[in-house]
């Protein structure tokens, strides 16, 4: 017979079923949903085919959900207050965010090896670094 372990969540002990001898969970439902969220957040990470089938998904719920966010706030005021004063919060913060699809250079841009890198400050989006090769093909007018 097995010995009693801590759960990984809530740290109740509990006796693991004979079928899983290395189980690290118990049978609460917190617990077990808590389980299969670090499984998914693993499987995303590590299968590529896993996570384009999940943003499919997730893109098709959103598409036949069309107004679920809006139905959402009009449901949960606190949220929708709570929100509103993260929004105001961030409204009085530097502007100095990082924009995924515009850049805007002072001087001309050179072809050669830039390397882009992840930056520790908290006024700027964070993302990994990139070694990229620029080539510019032609020069824009003006």
């Amino acid at each position: 017979m097995s010995e009693a372990r801590r759960c990984a969540v809530c740290g109740q002990r509990f006796l693991p079923r004979a079928q899983n001898p290395h189980q690290r969970y118990c049978s609460k439902r917190d617990c077990q949903r808590e389980r299969k969220a670090q499984w998914q957040k693993q499987k995303i990470k590590s299968d590529p085919d896993y996570r384009e089938n999940q943003r499919r998904a997730q893109t098709r719920w959103t598409e036949s959900h069309p107004d679920y966010w809006r139905r959402y706030r009009d449901t949960h005021q606190t949220y929708k207050e709570r929100n509103r004063e993260l929004q105001r919060s961030r409204n009085g913060l530097p502007k100095h965010i990082a924009k995924m699809d515009a850049s805007v250079l002072e001087s001309r841009l050179c072809s050669g090896l830039y390397v882009i890198a992840h930056t520790v400050c908290e006024d700027v989006a964070k993302m990994g670094a990139w070694f990229v090769h620029l080539t510019v093909i032609s020069e824009l007018p003006g």
